[in-house]
């Protein structure tokens, strides 16, 4: 089946969407107003899956045993055939709420399975709608593939706001990593009290030992890969400046666009400064788990070809892929799943000029006019393209074939 052919279900689809407009630009407004920090979000929560039981999708709350997470489900009217998931964020950051536009990502993912379930009559298969919290450190979709949330998914599908520019690149090397793989972990120093001016030689300085792991972190950079990235914070350093620090800590995030490379170099190196840094001083380490490991994500180039086909189609507008690589610097949840099935994120543009990520600027710019009609030409092209994959096993087929060379 051509991408560019006229299909029964095109205009349904569409016609759908728009129909909801206004609804999922209420919802996208609702949430942005709502922040939620990770697995906290029983109010987007709530909100989205109460909206796909209205529509007719068989909802289980609380999937996995996370209680903000869910799933909801419609079969296809043509009988057995794959599943494609769709699957929505919805938590915020801490301070800045929406920074990271999850409220679109919600609504343009919720009003792509509404779109695509429109359809589902005249199609074989299933369509699964999943709630996925905690994307921001917490590692939602970690949880919900290890509780086999995801075990009969062939295809999972979802989108990310991408400051000013919409970008579907189709032309991928094998090599090629969108994100950065991540890890994260809390380096707790235990020193010795004392008076810093009368016995400072009876203390062990707790604060000097995560100085060291800093100043050894930068010293370790340049053996480093070019595509490592090592960043933290002190969150313990001392309570007063006349007592010696007995106790230090900081937590650090590791990345690297290859999780092999960041589990089997990175972690032993920083763990190795680390070590050394409690050494010169005398003090005793502890390393604690921080955040749970962000695999890189593998892109699926046959996945992003049907949905270039469908941007089009909707009428978006495509950004040419600016020189060199093309993937994301930052880490996300959605390459865990990308490592264990095909998948495929749409980025979109929310603003006309450059806005950072991660910002006040990025939260005012998700409730933006753009923002909210980029949303719902992403969620017309993934439901499309959620269509085109439940009509055609060939281009199933395609986007695990590909996925088997990226991943062997």
């Amino acid at each position: 089946m051509s991408n560019a052919a006229p299909r029964s279900y095109q205009q349904i689809v569409s016609k759908a969407i728009e129909a909801s407009r206004d609804e999922l630009i209420r919802i996208s407004t609702d949430i942005h107003a709502h922040p939620e920090l990770n697995y906290q979000e029983h109010h987007a929560a709530k909100l989205l899956s109460d909206t796909l039981e209205r529509s007719g999708f068989a909802v289980e709350r609380g999937v996995g045993g996370v209680e903000t997470a869910f799933r909801g489900t419609v079969q296809g009217g043509k009988g057995d055939g794959p599943t494609v998931a769709i699957l929505v964020e919805y938590d915020a950051l801490p301070e800045i709420g929406h920074g990271c536009g999850h409220n679109l990502i919600a609504i343009s993912t919720l009003g792509a399975g509404l779109g695509a379930k429109a359809a589902l009559d005249s199609l074989p298969g299933r369509l699964v709608v999943i709630g996925t919290p905690a994307e921001e450190g917490g590692g939602g979709k970690v949880r919900l593939l290890e509780a086999g949330v995801f075990k009969d998914v062939d295809i999972a599908l979802s989108s990310h706001p991408s400051s000013n520019r919409t970008v579907i690149a189709t032309d991928i090397p094998m090599d090629e990593s969108w994100s950065l793989a991540m890890v994260g972990y809390r380096y707790e120093f235990h020193g010795k009290a004392a008076h810093a001016a009368v016995m400072p030689h009876e203390g062990i300085n707790a604060l000097n030992s995560v100085i060291h792991l800093f100043t050894g972190i930068d010293a370790l950079r340049q053996h480093l890969r070019d595509d490592t990235r090592i960043h933290g914070i002190i969150t313990d350093g001392g309570t007063a400046p006349n007592v010696v620090p007995e106790f230090a800590a900081a937590n650090f995030m590791l990345r690297c666009r290859d999780r092999d490379y960041l589990k089997d170099v990175i972690v032993e190196k920083v763990r190795q400064v680390a070590e050394g840094a409690a050494q010169i001083t005398g003090a005793r380490l502890e390393i604690q788990p921080y955040y749970p490991l962000y695999e890189n994500v593998i892109p699926s180039a046959a996945l992003a070809s049907t949905a270039r086909s469908n941007a089009d189609v909707v009428e978006m507008h495509i950004d040419e892929p600016l020189p060199g690589r093309r993937g994301s610097g930052a880490s996300t949840d959605f390459g865990n799943v990308s490592q264990v099935i095909p998948s495929f994120a749409m980025t979109f543009a929310v603003s006309e000029q450059p806005v950072p990520g991660h910002s006040k600027a990025m939260t005012e710019a998700a409730i933006s006019d753009l923002g909210h009609a980029n949303a719902l030409g992403v969620a017309k092209t993934l439901a499309l393209t959620a269509c085109d994959l439940l009509a055609d096993p060939d281009l199933i087929k395609a986007a695990r074939t590909e996925f088997e060379a990226r991943t062997r």
